[in-house]
């Protein structure tokens, strides 16, 4: 039995290597198939690179009534979804002890201007006196000097007039005084009328009742801090969505940027609206950092509620009548399998126009800022100046071997440039500048008519879950760029 399980053993090797063997000759000889190659044609048309977002619906302005004092709800005046306008009564606390206070501050305010005209009749009365003690020191220093009055008679007067004096500043002191105490109460029987108007609590803006926390009766407790009554919506005609975007696409996002989204209530609705903020403030959640795009939209209809969903893309690039090459395209590589059936890079005829209609990227820059910018001769004879200089500082460092900072080369050719153009050139010129920023070198590979593949470059712009855009490069409209390889078994 032994030796038969080693004879099987035998056979299935050899079997085994018979079949590795013609599998690797059938792949020498070529037998096992061909390669089909997939291509897509590079046409023309609309690019639109969204960010997806999400947020939640809320009213521009939203406000939350409370209650500076503590007391009984004496009356609730509205409910929710009422329409309210500024400065209308939407409910009163019990005054009652709000009116006492009135009333006590208004008796101590009576007791202080009462004591105030008492002080002012004691100075007139000293007054009065002071004038008899004057005459009376008069008439002794008269008779004095004629000796018929003694020494001690002329400083008994004296005595009297300095007394009459001192009574006179006590006087005036105490006039003081009450008036100082009529300003403490007429400050407190304001406070306390305050608080009495405060019981009469009023809607600060013309809204919509959203939220109503409290009905009559309950007791609201505010010595801590403002108890919340009412919620109050500001027009829902406008609306404003939180939405939150991810760190790695926040750099996409500006203010004025159109914005679609839809509500899972209405999910046949399309609705717009504009990016009106990006707030600074970071929020970070299980390591995912995201930033608060705020969007304000139009409400028709005032369908849309507070505290809905909002799914919606935000329209970060749009480009009509572009070259645009499909997304797969950018992603293929060349296998082995085309060993044999590509090139490299095309060279452009000499002194002939490159493909792609903008000179592959490699137009003068001046020529292009005098075209976009309709400079004048002056300013592009000026602006060639700059770029010469920026340009042959940059070399010489790079001689140097120090290499080309390329920020320190934008900088220097910005500040030139701002003494040539007009502040809208400026304007216009750093937009230009911006675009640029946000191209990037890639490369397609495109099947020519022979059947070869060819290795084209390109600068690419705004890309959508499609296609990308083709700013400039070796491509053309028409050209099959190759999506995919692969191997068929015959």
């Amino acid at each position: 039995m032994l030796e038969n399980r080693r004879w099987i053993l035998a056979l299935v090797a050899v079997a085994a290597l018979a079949l590795a063997g013609w599998w690797f000759l059938g792949r020498a000889d070529g037998s096992v198939g061909s390669v089909q190659i997939e291509t897509a044609a590079t046409t023309t048309g609309e690019v639109r690179s969204i960010v997806a977002a999400s947020g939640a619906v809320r009213a521009l302005v939203t406000v939350e009534v409370g209650s500076q004092l503590s007391g009984q709800l004496a009356e609730v005046l509205v409910d929710f979804n009422d329409e309210v306008e500024e400065g209308q009564v939407i409910a009163r606390l019990d005054p009652q002890t709000y009116e006492t206070r009135v009333r006590e501050a208004e008796a101590s305010r009576a007791t202080a201007l009462a004591s105030l005209a008492l002080q002012r009749a004691t100075l007139t009365r000293v007054r009065a006196n002071t004038g008899t003690a004057q005459l009376n020191f008069d008439r002794t220093e008269t008779l004095s000097e004629r000796g018929n009055a003694s020494a001690a008679a002329l400083d008994n007067a004296r005595a009297a007039l300095d007394a009459a004096l001192a009574d006179v500043s006590v006087a005036q002191a105490q006039i003081a005084n009450a008036e100082a105490v009529l300003r403490q109460r007429d400050a407190t029987l304001e406070g306390a009328l305050i608080d009495l108007e405060r019981t009469t609590i009023r809607s600060p803006i013309n809204g919509i009742v959203v939220d109503r926390a409290v009905d009559e009766g309950q007791t609201v407790a505010a010595s801590l801090s403002a108890p919340v009554l009412f919620t109050i919506a500001q027009d829902l005609r406008q609306v404003q969505i939180d939405a939150q975007v991810d760190e790695a696409d926040i750099g996409q996002i500006a203010e004025g940027q159109p914005v679609s989204f839809t509500v899972d209530a209405y999910p046949d609705m399309q609705l717009t609206g504009l990016v009106d903020q990006i707030r600074l403030s970071p929020t970070a959640l299980n390591n995912v950092v995201t930033y608060t795009v705020v969007v304000t939209a139009a409400n028709p209809g005032q369908r849309l509620l507070p505290g809905m969903t909002a799914n919606m893309d935000i329209v970060t690039g749009e480009r009509d009548g572009v070259l645009r090459v499909s997304n797969s395209a950018l992603r293929f590589r060349p296998s082995p399998v085309l060993e044999g059936r590509t090139r490299p890079v095309e060279a452009a005829p000499a002194g002939g126009p490159r493909r792609g209609g903008e000179g592959g990227g490699r137009r003068n820059p001046v020529d292009r800022l005098t075209e976009q910018l309709d400079l004048t001769p002056d300013q592009a004879e000026s602006a060639g100046t700059v770029f010469r200089s920026a340009f042959g500082r940059a070399q010489g460092a790079a001689q140097a071997g120090g290499g080309i900072d390329r920020d320190a080369l934008q900088a220097e050719i910005d500040r030139g440039l701002q003494a040539v153009l007009t502040p809208e050139q400026m304007q216009r010129y750093r937009a230009m500048a911006r675009e640029a920023a946000n191209t990037r070198s890639a490369t397609v590979w495109v099947q020519e008519a022979d059947g070869m593949l060819v290795e084209r470059r390109v600068r690419l712009g705004i890309s959508d879950s499609q296609n990308t855009e083709v700013v400039a490069g070796d491509l053309a409209e028409g050209d099959l760029a190759v999506t995919r390889a692969r191997e068929v078994r015959e």
